[in-house]
């Protein structure tokens, strides 16, 4: 039985994945595996980490085959909104070209279109992007920040309306805003061109 607790009080709910109530290497429940610029699907597995935030388990993105143009997307099924708060921990591994990024999503409608914050060990950035019609684009107001491999990080972006506030490590980061995307959609997490990583403590507060 899958570890998710979900609440709803007047429209209003809130859905949490830690992934140890998960079949191990199997994908979690309730979620369902995509990708960009391919038809491939990407292969997300629930594994055991002894140094998950909340052990044992954690998900990872396991597929190194995607080039730079491709990019892996886990999407959480049980929760739909236009407005919220979405948070997780995550771990990145390694890269086999030297693009390591990892991130998360919202409003998500299809592989095509969707909010994304990326974290990127390369860039050395945390930014924000729009992906729409299959074009990525990015959304001025990102940081540089810099990364490690195999460290863990906490991460939550609040988005209302055109509005978006990033918070990294419990402290307060960035605003932007943005209002080409304004339709209610899923949140998930997303890898970039065969990046491994691993996540933990998914949440998303649904707050419209």
């Amino acid at each position: 039985m899958a570890f998710l607790i979900t609440f709803n009080f007047f429209g209003f709910g809130a859905g949490s994945v830690n992934f140890d109530g998960q079949k191990l290497g199997k994908p979690p429940v309730d979620w369902t595996l995509a990708a960009t610029g391919t038809s491939q699907t990407p292969n997300w597995e629930v594994l055991r980490d002894s140094t998950a935030p909340s052990r044992p388990n954690i998900l990872r993105q396991l597929t190194t085959t995607f080039t730079d143009s491709q990019d892996a997307l886990a999407i959480f099924d049980k929760t739909t909104c236009r407005d919220g708060e979405l948070s997780v921990k995550f771990k990145i591994s390694s890269g086999p070209r030297r693009i390591r990024s990892a991130g998360m999503v919202w409003r998500y409608q299809n592989p095509r279109n969707y909010y994304l914050i990326r974290f990127s060990i390369d860039e050395g950035d945390i930014a924000l992007f729009r992906v729409r019609d299959g074009q990525m684009r990015a959304i001025p107001g990102s940081v540089r920040h810099k990364l490690q491999t195999g460290q863990w990080y906490a991460a939550k972006v609040n988005f209302k309306g055109p509005r978006f506030h990033v918070v990294f490590d419990n402290r307060q980061l960035f605003d932007v805003t943005d209002d080409t995307l304004t339709t209610a959609g899923t949140t998930g997490l997303w890898t970039q061109a065969g990046t491994v990583a691993s996540f933990d403590d998914f949440r998303i507060d649904k707050k419209g």
